[in-house]
This record gives structure tokens, C-alpha cells and sequence, in this order.
């Protein structure tokens, strides 16, 4: 048995490497133990709600209140899911934000300079007084991409030598080989 032609070093989220697939992104970061206390039992909820509200869409309630039943759950299950899916992710070629709103993705060839920048949170796009460092993707002449790498995220980074080992990583993939 030869070795496998592809094999991810031990610190392969610190040290780039050549990915075979470049549709393939990297995680910068881990999902929190936070960030899973909070989806694990979400999910577990929207799993039940969609079993209850199949229940009674069959038992024989009017179309309306199945429909307004099937229309929350729905809308529930879609915010939840979408909250798995969040983060900040990149390879070689280029680099992919997901927010709950929507997604940014970009090459690292059009110059996107990776940087850290006093923010401030905002909850639902409006600012409340906590500031943070951030990790933040700009461009000549672009609006600046808020990543999901900040002091204080729901992923865990409460240190700056957290922060700072994930924003050396984005800045090593950012740089073209």
C-alpha cells in the first residue's frame, strides 16, 4: 500500500499547503463551545417543532393555522440551520464570509489587504457600545468584509494570542504563492 498522493500536515490550518479541489475552504477557526451550546439545543427544538406541527397538520386543524404553523416553523429551522453555517473560510484561492444575511466571497488575487481594526458589535446591523478588535478583509475602492474572527465571538477567541494566530493565518493564505 502506497501513501495517499494528498496528506494535510499536522498544522495544516497554520502552514499553507496545495489543495487539490480549490472549491474546497478551510474554517478559520473552530465552532465555539458556545457557539454549539447554543445550536445543539436549537436544533434539538426545531426538530421537535417540526415533528409537533406535522402532528397537527395531519390531525385534521384548519389549512390556516397548518399554514401559519408550517410558515414559523420554517422560518425558525432556516435561521437555525443558517447559524450552522456561519464563519469565515478560505484556501489558496480566495476566501468565503458567511453571515445570517448574506454571503461575500472573494480571489486573493484582486488585493484584499487582511487587517485588525477597532469595531464595534452590532446586534441585527445596529451598534451597541462594545468595542472589539476584528479581523477585517479590505480592498482599494471596497467596502471593508467584517470576518468572524474578533475578541469576544461566539466561536471562543477571548485572548488576543488567540486572535492574533488567526489573523497570521489569514494574512498567510492572503499573500499569492
Amino acid at each position: 500500500m502506497g501513501e495517499p498522493s494528498f496528506r494535510k500536515p499536522i498544522f495544516g490550518a497554520v502552514w499553507r499547503y496545495p489543495e487539490p479541489d480549490l472549491r474546497r475552504l478551510q474554517r478559520v477557526g473552530r465552532r465555539g463551545l458556545l457557539r454549539l451550546a447554543v445550536l445543539t439545543p436549537l436544533t434539538f427544538g426545531v426538530m421537535s417543532l417540526l415533528a409537533i406541527s406535522l402532528v397537527y397538520a395531519t390531525s385534521g386543524i384548519a389549512p390556516l393555522e397548518a399554514a401559519l404553523i408550517g410558515t414559523m416553523a420554517a422560518s425558525v429551522c432556516v435561521l437555525v440551520f443558517r447559524g450552522w453555517m456561519l464563519g469565515t473560510f478560505i484556501n489558496g484561492n480566495g476566501f468565503k464570509i458567511v453571515t445570517l444575511l448574506a454571503t461575500h466571497s472573494g480571489h486573493w488575487r484582486n488585493s484584499y489587504c487582511v487587517e485588525i481594526r477597532h469595531t464595534t458589535w452590532a446586534i441585527l446591523g445596529i451598534p451597541i457600545a462594545l468595542r472589539s478588535r476584528r479581523v477585517v478583509l479590505s480592498q482599494n475602492g471596497g467596502p471593508d468584509l467584517m470576518t468572524h474572527v474578533y475578541c469576544g465571538s461566539i466561536d471562543g477567541i477571548f485572548s488576543s494570542e488567540r486572535l492574533d494566530v488567526l489573523f497570521q493565518l489569514l494574512r498567510r493564505w492572503s499573500i499569492s504563492e
